[in-house]
């Protein structure tokens, strides 16, 4: 019998799912995820699938994986340094892009521009130029390459990225000072232009450059130790990295072009929707996929995901096809704080992921997030990960507490100041409906086999519609 595996890595939890191909049997298995090497979570959650199967991972011919690591390194800004080089007069061409201001008229006042991926003061220029047909106006000066590359050794750079004006006619220039790279600067993953986005639009083509040098060292140290360790156990097939336009591609391509999978994991969610969806007899949806650091939505017409040509990570909008997915960071994980200027309760964009997680894992964390609050509220069994994870419920309350007194409640099942002082929780009943009113006891979980059915009491709130108006 020939053995599937499916894995999928989110910020918090690791998901696998194991097929058997003759059959089409499955057997799933999830676990935490290891922010710190997230191989660790991967094997962890097939050891526990091949061993609810009876299998040794020998059997597995395959493994197919969607990861979020690069997604994540976005998301959280905790990439690579990357280095940049350049054509002389265009060192800049970060910081001015496409002079676009998001908003208003006036959005420029009040929009915070994001930092680029690399920085002007680790950005060099280089003595060449290549005309837009190929030819040769200057040649490159190697000296000249030599000095830029060992100022930007001595800033530490850990990536390396070089996008010299039209290289996309001409990749000479670029691959020498790449082969300068290798020996000026050891070790340092190097991304050209030329390879990444062969193709006319300086700034899209360097930004996406650079993009790919910010995940490179993480994905390489991940995709790396994982494949090494698969082989390992005797898995004979080869790994597989799914790609953010939901195709595969190899460990070894997914290693020199990791911005090809910046929506790898969301990619696998809209995958797996369409095939839902097929299954039930609907081929229009909205697909809504959250995690515990971020949540995807995306659109499907007639069974078919829409490709885009540009990928949206947070403030970052790179050249790569990808499902066209609109990407937030807000997850179970995410953490609520209440701002001291307006007293008005926020809910991300920070998170808990999975070390230490939610209060309730038990692992350290303090902050209060939305995870918590749903073990507070009852709307969770005792234990997640199938009894990996047991819920600390007084860890989440003493969590959730915070906002509370931020808020100036007395308590965290306390109304707000000024409002009905009468116990009503909020319900999702029906459209429209918006209170319900139950005794005044402490929340039951409804896992809980001795947990008495909640009564409820429609009552409309003022100017509300009533259901199917």
């Amino acid at each position: 019998m020939s053995y599937r595996l499916g894995v999928d890595v989110g910020g918090t939890f690791t998901d696998v799912l194991l097929v058997e191909e003759g059959s089409g049997r499955t057997w799933r298995a999830k676990t935490a995820s290891t922010p710190a090497d997230q191989s660790v979570g991967v094997l962890t959650g097939i050891g526990k699938a091949c061993a609810e199967a009876g299998i040794e991972l020998s059997e597995v011919a395959s493994v197919l994986h969607g990861t979020t690591v690069a997604t994540n390194a976005i998301l959280e800004g905790k990439g690579a340094t990357v280095g940049l080089v350049t054509t002389r007069g265009f060192r800049q061409v970060l910081q001015i892009a496409r002079s676009f201001v998001p908003g208003g008229l006036a959005g420029w006042i009040i929009w915070p521009k994001p930092e680029p991926l690399a920085a002007l003061e680790n950005t060099v220029e280089v003595d060449e130029r290549i005309a837009s047909d190929g030819s040769v106006v200057r040649e490159l000066d190697e000296d000249d390459v030599r000095a830029q590359l060992t100022r930007l050794q001595g800033r530490g750079v850990q990536a390396l990225a070089v996008s010299l004006i039209n290289s996309f006619a001409d990749p000479a220039h670029e691959r020498r000072i790449g082969e300068l790279a290798a020996e000026l600067l050891p070790g340092v993953p190097v991304s050209l232009s030329s390879d990444v986005l062969p193709e006319l639009r300086e700034y899209e083509r360097t930004l996406t450059t650079v993009a790919n040098g910010y995940v490179q060292p993480q994905v390489k140290r991940y995709v790396t130790t994982l494949a090494e360790q698969l082989r390992a156990g005797g898995v004979a097939g080869e790994l597989a990295i799914l790609r953010s336009d939901g195709g595969l591609q190899s460990a070894d391509a997914a290693i020199g072009a990791p911005v090809t999978m910046l929506l790898s994991g969301p990619a696998g969610g809209v995958t797996g929707a369409v095939w839902v969806a097929e299954q039930a007899g609907h081929r229009d949806l909205i697909t809504f996929d959250m995690g515990g650091t971020s949540t995807d939505v995306g659109l499907v017409q007639d069974l078919h995901p829409r490709i885009g040509r540009v990928t949206q990570v947070g403030d970052l909008s790179v050249r790569a096809s990808s499902v066209d997915v609109c990407t937030v960071g807000a997850g179970g994980g995410s953490i609520a704080h209440v701002p001291e200027l307006t007293r008005a309760l926020r809910v991300g964009p920070q998170s808990a992921g999975a070390d230490p997680g939610p209060a309730a894992y038990g692992k350290g964390g303090v902050e209060p997030t939305v995870t918590d609050a749903n073990v507070v509220l009852g709307y969770l069994p005792t234990t997640l990960a199938g009894g990996e994870i047991t819920l600390d419920v007084e860890a989440s309350r003493a969590a959730v507490s915070k906002v509370a007194e931020a808020m100036g409640l007395e308590s965290v099942e306390a109304p707000p100041p000024g409002s009905s002082t009468s116990s009503t929780r909020t319900c999702s009943a029906g459209s429209g409906w918006s209170r319900c009113s139950r005794a005044s006891t402490p929340a039951t979980s409804r896992w809980s086999p001795s947990a008495a059915p909640a009564r409820c009491t429609r009552t409309r709130w003022a100017g509300s519609p009533a259901p199917g108006r």
